[in-house]
């Protein structure tokens, strides 16, 4: 197993032990950010933060919560994590029920309903109708309330979500039990109890016990009221829950009045009194002094009514204050997260504005560029196709030349034959004028046969093959008219044969002129082949 996957099961195990151990879910949480951060791993980053500030609502520290939810939205939006986006939402709209800032909180759940819906995630859906429910019932609107806790119940039970079907059956409950329906509030909080047990949800079996220890008290069912407030107790206290464990003794102390036992009411209440002072839970503590003066004015007990009196004013005067100073520091973050939010749009809108700025001169510089080799390849094209006409002429004159050449070899052969025929003539050896008259016109014919055919020959080349010779005599000077004839003949790729019968020579006088050719043109190497070295000139 990586170390990433062993961060990602801590983070789990922090997740579950939230409820029943904050503290070392706590711990849990602030080491997996600390690998993700220095492992540069930006969703597990997110995750832990978001984990961080559950645990500080769940503490009641609602400032830091919201301090590092904030960090995690930052983040998340690079991301676009949606999903812990959707967290984000749902964890700010509950501290914002804590704080009764009940409009805004309604915004960021509907937005985290809003995520997990598109997301197709049941689970967080779930969660956020419950959330939605409370803030509908802490502002009384109980028939609202109760429409989220059941929509929210349908769908954990449609994924068999114990968790969630515990908490909205404690929540459905929570409405009953405000509408002083007390039967149907027992069944659902003792339905909630069932699911909490079998998933080892120790602190919500508390709180389902402290709700039927609240509903019994009413109905006067003082045995079964104090049999599940001590269970709770004893609940709370091993898992060193303050904040519950001091609910349960303002509950006591109600317990005790309802029972007419003055004694132990004042004691449960001065109780509540003493460990909301020690935890910080001053609202809790409001309501035990303010009980405790109502019963020593009720027995005319003027000094220590007066005394809890001064106490309710202080603690209510600072719990205003505190109410107030949280709510604007939570306002605050916002503010500072709008502010950077903003500055970033802006930011970002002028990024866009240069890079189409940027955009419109590279299309502009693409068009322009198009433009010129546009009229390079047409210019190209034209001298392409000028290339072409050239070389085809050249070719039609090379044919051309080869076509005179050819029929310069049958002239050249007939003309060859009929001096040859002439010579073989065999007159009476008394006419000796006759041969010796018929030998001069042969060799005649046979010279201005030659003298013709290689002028002509020499005008066609020289006409195709321009500068051919030039360039031939700048690279050998001391080559001979002969071995000029010869080259040329070779740069028409002509064949020994061909140029025998073309000169009159025999082939062997042909291969002997090659031959001493190529020791005038240096070629040593009977690799290199004459033809195409000539080819090249």
């Amino acid at each position: 197993m990586t170390s990433t996957e062993s961060a990602k099961k801590m983070l789990v195990i922090a997740k579950n032990l939230e409820n029943n151990n904050p503290e070392q879910s706590f711990s849990c949480a602030t080491a997996v950010l600390k690998y993700a951060m220095a492992g540069n791993i930006p969703l597990l980053t997110i995750q832990a933060q978001l984990q961080l500030a559950n645990i500080y609502v769940i503490r009641t520290q609602f400032t830091e919560g919201m301090k590092i939810a904030i960090q995690a939205r930052t983040l998340a939006e690079k991301l676009h994590a949606e999903r812990e986006l959707a967290d984000y939402f749902e964890i700010t709209g509950r501290i914002k029920i804590r704080t009764a800032n009940y409009e805004q909180s309604l915004d960021d759940l509907f937005k985290s309903l809003k995520y997990y819906e598109s997301l197709k995630d049941l689970a967080g859906t779930s969660r956020a109708l419950n959330s939605i429910g409370t803030v509908f019932y802490w502002r009384k609107e109980y028939d609202k309330a109760m429409n989220y806790y059941i929509r929210a119940l349908s769908i954990s039970n449609q994924i068999k979500d114990t968790l969630e079907i515990a908490r909205s059956i404690n929540n459905v409950g929570v409405i009953y039990m405000s509408r002083k329906e007390y039967q149907k509030a027992l069944d659902y909080f003792s339905q909630a109890m069932i699911y909490n047990q079998k998933s080892g949800q120790l602190l919500r079996v508390g709180g389902n016990m402290m709700n039927i220890g609240i509903i019994h008290t009413d109905l006067k069912e003082f045995e079964k009221s104090n049999k599940f407030f001590m269970s709770a107790m004893s609940i709370f206290a091993q898992l060193e829950n303050y904040l519950n464990l001091n609910l349960c003794y303002l509950n006591m102390s109600y317990y005790y009045e309802a029972r007419n036992d003055r004694t132990k009411c004042i004691e449960y209440f001065r109780k509540t009194y003493q460990m909301g002072r020690q935890y910080g839970f001053k609202t809790i503590e409001v309501d035990a002094v303010t009980k405790l003066q109502e019963i020593f004015l009720s027995e005319k007990n003027t000094d220590s009514a007066y005394a809890y009196a001064n106490i309710r004013a202080e603690l209510k005067d600072s719990l205003v204050v505190e109410k107030s100073q949280t709510r604007l520091s939570i306002a605050e973050l916002q503010y500072q997260y709008d502010k950077r939010e903003q500055e970033i749009r802006i930011e970002n809108q002028r990024r866009r504005f240069v890079l189409v700025a940027i955009g419109f001169l590279l299309i502009a510089l693409i068009i322009f560029t198009i433009l010129i080799l546009s009229r390079q390849v047409q210019k190209n094209r034209a001298i392409a196709l000028e290339k072409k006409n050239l070389t085809d002429e050249l070719e039609f004159k090379n044919k051309e030349l080869t076509l005179n050449v050819m029929n310069l070899l049958k002239r050249n052969e007939f003309i060859i034959e009929t001096s040859r025929r002439l010579l073989e003539i065999n007159p009476d050896q008394h006419s000796g004028n006759m041969k010796d008259e018929v030998v001069k016109i042969a060799k005649s014919l046979q010279d201005e046969t030659d003298k013709e055919t290689w002028e002509e020959f020499e005008l066609r080349f020289k006409q195709v093959h321009s500068g051919f010779y030039e360039r031939l005599l700048a690279l050998f000077p001391e080559l001979s008219p002969n071995e000029l004839k010869m080259c040329g003949l070779l740069r028409l790729n002509l064949t020994t044969k061909e140029i025998s019968e073309l000169t009159g020579q025999r082939r062997e006088t042909i291969e002997m002129a090659r031959f001493r050719l190529r020791k005038h043109l240096g070629l040593n190497d009977p690799q290199v082949n004459l033809v195409n070295f000539l080819a090249k000139i």
